[in-house]
């Protein structure tokens, strides 16, 4: 089974026009864009990749590294904001990280850096990033 916002080892099932499918598990074939399939990645094989869920809410994997994955802290560089959504972070993939608004506690500008947890929305099922993250902190000595 594929973990959403970690690193899977998955074996590519088959290959297509628009890249290679990995075996999901339960997420089904996921997609893996043909500008990051590895040379020499064929049915059978293995690939290491990130999973995660494109814009269009399809799970979807890359072999691009990721600068933290769920479970983690990072410093990261807002690039964006959305006025409804919140701001994009650069966290090392094409697909920039979400930080809500109402994950914030201050408000956050591009060019900002902010401390986050990357976490996963239990809503959306959706890799997001949190500045609220005491909830996520082990404070035992």
């Amino acid at each position: 089974m594929a973990d959403i916002g970690k690193y899977n080892t998955l074996t590519v099932i088959k290959e297509a026009f628009q890249g290679v499918y990995l075996d999901g598990g339960q997420h089904g074939e996921i997609l893996v864009p043909r500008r990051y399939v590895p040379q020499g990645a064929m049915p059978g094989s293995q690939m290491k990749v990130f999973v995660y869920r494109d814009s269009e809410d399809r799970v979807v994997a890359t072999t691009e590294t990721a600068l933290a994955t769920v479970g983690e802290f990072a410093c990261l560089e807002a690039v964006g904001v959305h006025p409804n959504a919140g701001v994009f972070l650069n966290w090392g993939l094409s697909k920039d990280l979400l930080l809500p608004f109402h994950e914030q506690v201050q408000n956050v500008h591009p060019q900002d850096r902010v401390v986050v947890y990357v976490m996963l929305d239990e809503r959306t099922d959706r890799v997001i990033a949190t500045a609220r993250f005491n909830r996520f902190l082990n404070k035992t000595e």
